[in-house]
């Protein structure tokens, strides 16, 4: 079966902040270190033949330059799904993740930044399955046509009392600290499937019930999208928020056989 993906990306600053450290990964774009989040949003369809990837990077805005990390784990990220062949995506996670904290850990070493860092989750249609993978508390769900779902794995400290508990894993960690153990996962593909990858700048401001009414009314995934993300800044919008809302189709079929033509 082939199947195409409707997708939408949606990138704010929000209410409160005044840097935004959230970044992404969508078809080789991304932004830039320094910016607004996105002006207007990034929507489209996409076959699964091509081996989509989206991201959501979230730089740790408690530690220096959360900007810079987001940007070097989407440009990383940029570099290597353009050299890598996606034949193991396990091992494609893998290398990316490493890559990915090797170059924000130089650059760190560099400038002379004792801790920068950033979150990732990825999802990554493959020709038979759909893969996903995080590190950090950057959630990712999917929406069955039922219920919302989240699917990654939340690596943050537990038994944690005051304030929000910190992460136990992220991209920028030196090698010598700690290894990195991203989560990594697959399931099937089903039509009608919907994928919800951001950042805690959404699940921070609006509850799990509300996003999951939202995801589940009959909206296009631009329209779901938006009203999320406005649903954010109405309840405060503290944080920057990164929206990727994805939607499994069929591929269409079109009749190949013309009126006159014989088998």
């Amino acid at each position: 079966m082939k199947y195409r993906i409707n997708y939408c990306v949606l990138c704010h600053q929000g209410n409160v902040r005044t840097v935004n450290q959230d970044n992404f990964w969508c078809n080789s774009r991304y932004l830039d270190s320094v910016n607004n989040g996105l002006p207007e949003p990034i929507c489209g369809t996409i076959l699964t033949q091509q081996f989509p990837v989206f991201a959501v990077f979230d730089g740790m805005g408690g530690e220096e330059k959360g900007e810079i990390a987001s940007y070097i784990a989407s440009e990383t990220f940029n570099k290597q799904y353009s050299a890598l062949n996606i034949q193991n995506e396990n091992d494609f996670f893998t290398t990316v993740c490493k890559e990915i904290n090797t170059a924000i850990c130089d650059y760190a070493t560099e400038n002379h930044i004792k801790v920068m860092g950033t979150t990732g989750a990825f999802i990554l249609f493959g020709k038979d399955d759909v893969f996903i993978c995080n590190i950090g508390d950057s959630p990712i769900f999917r929406f069955d046509g039922e219920e919302l779902t989240q699917i990654s794995t939340d690596h943050i400290q537990t038994n944690f009392v005051n304030g929000k508990p910190p992460l136990t894993q992220f991209l920028g960690v030196p090698e010598s600290d700690f290894i990195i153990q991203p989560y990594i996962a697959k399931g099937n593909y089903a039509t009608g499937d919907k994928y919800l990858l951001c950042s805690d700048g959404l699940t921070d401001m609006v509850e799990f019930d509300e996003i999951e009414k939202i995801i589940s009314s009959s909206q296009t995934v631009e329209e779901t999208a938006k009203i999320l993300v406005e649903r954010a800044l109405e309840n405060g919008g503290k944080d920057n928020i990164t929206i990727i809302l994805c939607e499994i189709c069929k591929e269409k079929l079109f009749n190949v056989f013309k009126k006159g033509n014989k088998l």
